[in-house]
């Protein structure tokens, strides 16, 4: 599970450093920054012995602790900066004063500690009895608990101002994984405590902190993700009920103009989706300009009704491959720009659906 919770985490400091890329600003840069930094740390824990090797006795635990600190100040920075785009001076000042206190706190306690001859096991487990280490853990495990319930505070508040929907979301699962990863730094409080005034601190209280924490971060990953996942998942249903619009009109015309065809993919993600859906605009578009229909051309609003009454009247008896007749397409009115042709196409398509599905007019004779 540790190392599921790491894919995923870089995984959203990877969608968070695009989005940054594309839209360089305060949010976007303090949330990259804030991914970036949980999945540094929980990368180091789980390469601890490699460094530790490299760099000298518990120096991991250090870094580990370092970078998390910093993703606390970058989550920070980012709830507050969600409805004024940067947070105000003095509350960026009192984050940036807490989080430096902490650091040179745990940096401190850390060379002070008498734990730098050799590696022995666990730093906790070894080592926790020292004041020193105690100290360290104390100031640490605080700062979490600081920063996890301001999270769960501000994403409540921000979750529920009406907006974005994926923000919401986003927002709601950041929110409740803040709350479980609280399990964490409260199990090492606990621990240190009941060490300290007991001389043991039961082990099954640990299990469980790191337990909450990969879960949490787990979570935490997912709510990064939320709005590119939303977003994408709109665009592609979107994209499905176009193609579901169009394909009326589309089925009817290829028939007739095979020609105009190119093969698309199975459209089961975005990019395929979207792009059957631009080729059937297109295809339509260039099988309009061939079809030919009985019918005059007309101006004004009426011209898309008109010219979808035209090819349904027209679609059987092979007139839309005849060489006489009005093409289709000059029964249009005249598109100001791409986006509005592809309007008009989807409108045509719309029209074309429901002219054909209305039952033909029976003759005068027979309605007497």
């Amino acid at each position: 599970m540790t190392y599921a919770a790491i894919v995923l985490l870089w995984i959203a400091t990877a969608a968070r450093a695009r989005s940054f890329a594309q839209a360089p600003n305060f949010i976007n840069g303090s949330y990259a920054l804030a991914a970036g930094a949980v999945a540094a740390g929980f990368s180091i824990k789980a390469a601890e012995q490699a460094i530790d090797d490299a760099t000298g006795p518990y120096v991991s635990d250090l870094l580990e602790h370092g970078v998390i600190v910093l993703a606390g100040l970058a989550a920070q920075l980012f709830l507050l900066s969600l409805r004024t785009s940067a947070p105000r001076r003095e509350q960026t000042r009192l984050r940036f004063s807490v989080a430096a206190g902490v650091l040179l706190a745990m940096v401190i306690a850390f060379a002070l500690a008498p734990i730098h001859e050799r590696l022995a096991g666990d730093l906790d487990a070894v080592h926790g009895a020292l004041p020193e280490v105690a100290l360290y853990r104390m100031v640490f495990n605080g700062y979490l608990i600081y920063v996890l319930v301001d999270n769960v505070r501000l994403c409540r508040r921000y979750a529920t101002t009406p907006g974005d929907r994926a923000r919401t979301v986003s927002l709601t699962i950041t929110g409740w994984a803040s709350a479980v990863c609280l399990a964490y730094p409260t199990s090492r409080i606990t621990y240190v405590l009941l060490e300290t005034t007991t001389g043991q601190g039961p082990e099954m209280i640990q299990a469980a902190g790191s337990v909450a924490a990969t879960t949490g971060l787990c979570a935490l990953a997912i709510g990064v993700l939320a709005p590119r996942a939303i977003t994408a998942a709109r665009r592609w249903l979107t994209a499905l009920a176009g193609i579901r619009s169009l394909s009326p009109l589309w089925r009817d015309l290829t028939a007739a103009f095979p020609l105009v065809t190119l093969p698309t993919p199975v459209p089961i993600t975005l990019t395929r989706a979207e792009l059957r859906h631009d080729r059937h605009l297109l295809e339509i578009a260039e099988a309009l300009a061939r079809a030919h229909v009985q019918a005059s051309p007309q101006q004004g609003p009426a011209s898309i009704a008109a010219t979808a009454a035209a090819l349904a009247a027209s679609r059987n008896g092979g007139t839309w491959t005849a060489v006489t007749g009005t093409p289709a397409a000059d029964m249009l009115p005249a598109a100001a720009s791409p986006a509005e042709e592809r309007h008009q196409l989807r409108a045509l398509a719309a029209a074309y659906r429901s002219a054909t599905a209305r039952p033909p007019a029976l003759p005068e004779e027979a309605r007497t």
